[in-house]
């Protein structure tokens, strides 16, 4: 492949190929349909941030929704920790809270375990807290990476104890859980 290039209008050609931008050149009928077509870049004007969702309004008289997770500051509690016993971030701790916590080595992922190459980049794995029995569950993820639980094999949701060893890629995680009364329903 030669040098890509980016015409006046956006579109990106091969400059060993063309001289000029063959995009540019033709009628709007001829030029592709669907995921074929050139989209044009608009790299001068940043685009807006999104906006946050409207809120919706709570009946008359009625208390506000809020997430289970988060607390009316804004905080999301832990529930429990999740701590590497073995493997390249040994010594490491991860918070877990209400809800889905998905395992991986991306930054993006609420387990971050970034130094394991044998753990995959997104959802290896999720480890959920169900907030109403104050319960851990641990499933496998997206990815093609297989989940251990105490050296089983897990293949659906399956409840962790504490003090119980996940293995996902070559790292062994402890399930330290927090006081479970403490921030579930009232």
């Amino acid at each position: 492949m030669g040098k890509m290039i980016r015409c006046p209008q956006g579109h990106f050609f091969d400059q060993e190929k063309h001289d000029s931008c063959p995009w540019c050149s033709l009628s709007e009928e001829e030029q592709p349909q669907g995921q074929e077509k050139t989209r044009k870049l608009d790299l001068e004007r940043p685009h807006p941030p999104t906006p946050p969702p409207s809120p919706v309004p709570s009946p008359a008289g009625g208390p506000k929704t809020r997430r289970l997770d988060q607390t009316e500051d804004g905080i999301r509690p832990v529930m429990g920790w999740l701590v590497c016993v073995e493997g390249p971030d040994k010594g490491s701790d991860y918070r877990l809270h209400t809800g889905k916590n998905f395992l991986g080595r991306d930054p993006s992922m609420d387990v971050c375990i970034r130094r394991d190459r044998a753990v995959s980049r997104l959802r290896h794995a999720v480890v959920t807290f169900e907030p109403k029995k104050g319960a851990f569950w641990l499933q496998p993820g997206d990815s093609e990476g297989l989940v251990y639980l105490d050296d089983e094999l897990v293949s659906a949701h399956t409840q962790i104890a504490p003090d119980q060893v996940i293995e996902v890629g070559d790292s062994r995680l402890v399930l330290v859980p927090f006081d479970k009364g403490k921030y579930t329903q009232d």
